[in-house]
């Protein structure tokens, strides 16, 4: 009977942990839209998703594993499929729906990575609690759910997270194998690895627990370490090319993609990343592990390598040589470091529940102290995971500075806008629904079929062949990555001629290309402010607040306290002695007139 109650309560435990961690995942998950969001989620995943359904299941890409493509994919079809009736097509399919108006669309992929990251949550709630015991899996979980880079990164469609179910099975394997299990340890510990990787190719080092606990068997048993060690590799590759079929048909192709993300993370400093990897993984453990858990981590490494050196160098391996190999990058990103995350919850619940072990009381008060001291180590992460949601429940800046735009403005506006926006910010129509002012009006000569009526300047109706914009937007366009290599104080006598006459820029452009120490580029935004006044500015901060140094994390992630709202710095200049022009530009400004040497043309 006690059993069974015991049973109940962690079952309900657990499913509380879920539950709390989905609820903060998708709480304002809808933020930015339908006009923001992240770069990697409007370059990778979604969008190929929908592309899928119609160019084929093939997604041409390779530069990140496609098991997460494929599951927004399949979601999508059951959504507008035996779901159609609570989801519908206002567009008529996929394709159309994300082009007009994809904001449903972006939700569900945002949401779908905030379940595969609750899957880790159980799996390493698994992998503990068979490792260990119920307390050590029930404090795993409750770390890996509330931990604040897990979470900010389940509020992105992307596919990071979902790596985070196939490391503790693989750990659990390796463990287990490392022990003198059979060969079904080796065959798990390979098939969570090629989970793993199947999201994330750098998790790949998981198997790196495998082969030391192949290893620690060697002297007691070559003959099954070896064939397990084949049985596991073996496994990792069947699940990951199963997830990924494609890489086998088209090997060459995703080999080329795979070298050239290599390269450029290895060779291609971002502009804007100046210190070292070293110490920027660390930091970045203080704040998206958090300073106890990450301390706890530490400790618990210690306790299981003295307890047993090949256990705990099965458990520390894979964390360890992660770190590593990202620290020496020329490019990082916190979450990069996102498959270590559930050793580390790991770890950390292992010196937890040792603490509260050393108190001599009965059972039970153990397991309230380890609750409690779990709840101690948890109060700077959910302290930051619920201010983070509040903060994405405000309008972005950007949101707020184009709403003030097209309250003053006709469409068709001349303004140069900083690259931190997608191409839908500049539509008249950006959820899909064209505008009351916007009609159409009679074919003229050579036109295939009738035009769009709209205001122009001056209080004019204009018929015109091509739907409007509501601002004017050269064609193609420079990324931030590459920004600072086509500004130069040249740059406002071309806004000048070509009636570019407001200039929108966005704090976090503006100090990444400070930060490159280019020339010309400084003195851009120095002839910028000098020839030209402030009409309005849209702060994320708080009254009063400082401001945050610009940060790949940080700075987009809204951990630090100071922000109120998402969304950079965002303010809108009008240049003295220029006449604002409208319509469509004849000319890409700024343009960039070469590619400079050792850059990747796709930065441009």
């Amino acid at each position: 009977m006690r059993r069974a109650r015991g049973a109940t309560a962690r079952r309900l435990i657990l499913a509380a942990l879920l539950a709390a961690g989905l609820l903060l995942r998708v709480w304002h998950n809808d933020y930015g839209l339908p006009f923001i969001w992240g770069v990697d989620e409007g370059t990778h995943f979604a969008n190929r998703a929908v592309d899928m359904f119609r160019e084929g299941l093939d997604p041409g890409y390779y530069q990140n594993p496609t098991a997460y493509t494929y599951l927004v994919y399949l979601l999508l079809r059951v959504m507008y499929g035996p779901l159609g009736f609570v989801f519908n097509l206002p567009f008529g399919n996929v394709t159309d729906q994300f082009n007009k108006d994809p904001t449903e669309i972006w939700i569900a992929a945002r949401s779908l990575a905030a379940v595969l990251c609750l899957g880790g949550v159980a799996t390493v709630y698994l992998a503990a609690r068979r490792i260990w015991g119920v307390r050590e899996g029930l404090v795993a979980a409750a770390v890996l759910s509330f931990a604040f880079l897990p979470v900010a990164y389940s509020r992105v469609a992307v596919t990071d997270v979902g790596a985070l179910i196939g490391v503790p099975l693989s750990v659990w394997g390796s463990v287990r194998a490392a022990e003198g299990g059979d060969r079904r340890w080796y065959l798990l510990a390979g098939a969570g690895a090629g989970l793993a990787v199947a999201f994330k190719y750098t998790a790949g080092l998981t198997l790196l627990p495998l082969g030391v606990a192949a290893l620690a068997r060697l002297r007691a048993d070559r003959g099954r370490a070896v064939l397990g060690l084949a049985l596991g590799v073996g496994a990792a590759a069947v699940v990951f090319f199963a997830l990924n079929p494609y890489l086998l048909v088209n090997f060459s192709q995703f080999r080329a993609d795979l070298r050239g993300q290599a390269d450029v993370t290895a060779d291609v400093p971002k502009p804007g990343q100046e210190s070292g990897g070293f110490s920027y993984y660390l930091d970045s453990l203080t704040w998206g592990l958090g300073w106890a858990a990450a301390l706890a981590a530490l400790a618990g490494a210690v306790l299981e390598l003295r307890r047993s050196v090949a256990r705990g160098l099965v458990l520390v391996a894979m964390p360890l040589a992660l770190f590593v190999y990202l620290s020496v990058q020329s490019r990082y990103f916190g979450r990069w470091l996102l498959p270590a995350y559930p050793l580390l919850a790991m770890l950390c619940a292992v010196a937890v529940v040792r603490i509260a072990e050393l108190l001599p009381a009965r059972p039970t008060t153990r397991a309230a102290a380890a609750a409690v001291l779990a709840a101690l180590v948890l109060v700077q992460p959910v302290v930051a995971d619920v201010r983070t949601a509040l903060v994405l429940g405000r309008e972005d800046t950007r949101v707020q500075a184009r709403h003030w735009l097209v309250s003053r403005f006709p469409t068709e506006l001349r303004i140069s806008v900083e690259p931190a926006v997608p191409l839908r910010y500049f539509r008249s129509n950006p959820g899909g629904v064209d505008p009351p002012w916007l009609r159409r009006c009679p074919a003229r000569d050579h036109w295939p079929e009738p035009g769009w009526s709209y205001p122009g300047p001056h209080g004019r109706r204009l018929c015109q062949r091509f739907k409007p914009g509501q601002f004017a937007r050269p064609d193609g366009g420079v990324r931030a990555s590459a920004y600072h290599y086509v500004l130069s104080p040249g740059v406002i006598d071309d806004y000048r001629f070509y009636g570019y006459c407001y200039v929108m820029t966005f704090g976090v452009v503006r100090q990444r290309v400070l930060d490159t120490g280019r020339r010309q580029a400084a003195a851009y935004y120095r002839r910028l402010r000098r020839e030209s006044r402030v009409v309005r500015a849209f702060s994320p901060y708080d009254p009063g607040s400082k401001g945050v140094p610009f940060s790949f994390d940080l700075s987009f992630n809204y951990y630090p306290t100071a922000y109120e709202r998402p969304g950079p710095v965002t303010t809108v200049y009008r240049l003295r002695d220029c006449d604002q022009a409208y319509g469509a530009p004849v000319i890409r400004i700024p343009r960039a007139r070469e590619v400079p040497p050792g850059i990747p043309p796709d930065e441009f």
